[in-house]
């Protein structure tokens, strides 16, 4: 097991505790054969904050996915919301830590080393991702799965080159609505369909 460190974050509903891998911790490669040590996941990003204040407002009973969800704060967020949450990552090492942040919460979501183009991905009510957009086969891939996973889709972005590619082409199958959040360049997307 990798040295980890306990940090917390004030979002609605109180505050959550969370582990991430300790400052200069080598964590080791699994199954991501491109992953930079110490791993982008395991940092706190503005737009994994700025995703968990949205998702404290979150219905209860919500169907709730998250994807690349690295330490996995919307979806703790949610849960501690009352959504029932499934968090995916790539890196097994990341949903270990996930897993282990949900007990420290006591809160119930599972946590599954998966990709988000996986077919065997269940639909949901929701999905959210934070800071996704920062790789072309990244747009390519979300503006393919996520119509057959959810109605509705939250995704944070902190103003990355290829946001606006994707927001152009999601709108040919989605509302889309941007608004900024309270984290300095960081805009929430909403994307929705079947509403007017």
């Amino acid at each position: 097991m990798i040295e980890v460190v306990r940090e917390s974050l004030g979002v609605p509903g109180g505050e959550l505790v969370f582990l991430r891998p300790a400052p200069g911790v080598e964590v080791p490669f699994d199954e991501v054969g491109d992953e930079l040590l110490p791993p982008h996941w395991a940092e706190v990003w503005p737009s994994g904050i700025a995703l968990a204040h949205a998702a404290g407002a979150i219905p209860p009973g919500t169907r709730v996915l998250e994807l690349g969800c690295g330490l996995a704060l919307p979806a703790l967020a949610a849960a501690r919301a009352g959504a029932t949450v499934v968090a995916t990552d790539l890196s097994s090492t990341a949903i270990d830590l996930v897993r282990r942040s949900a007990e420290l919460n006591g809160l119930a979501l599972r946590a599954e080393p998966r990709s988000w183009c996986d077919p065997a991905l269940e639909s949901v009510d929701l999905v959210l991702g934070a800071d996704l957009l920062y790789g072309h086969r990244n747009v390519v891939e979300l503006l393919e799965v996520l119509p057959r996973l959810a109605p509705e889709v939250w995704l944070t972005d902190p103003g990355r080159p290829l946001a606006p590619e994707f927001v152009a082409a999601a709108r040919t199958t989605w509302s889309v609505a941007a608004r900024p959040t309270e984290q300095e360049g960081v805009t929430l997307h909403r994307l929705s369909r079947g509403r007017p």
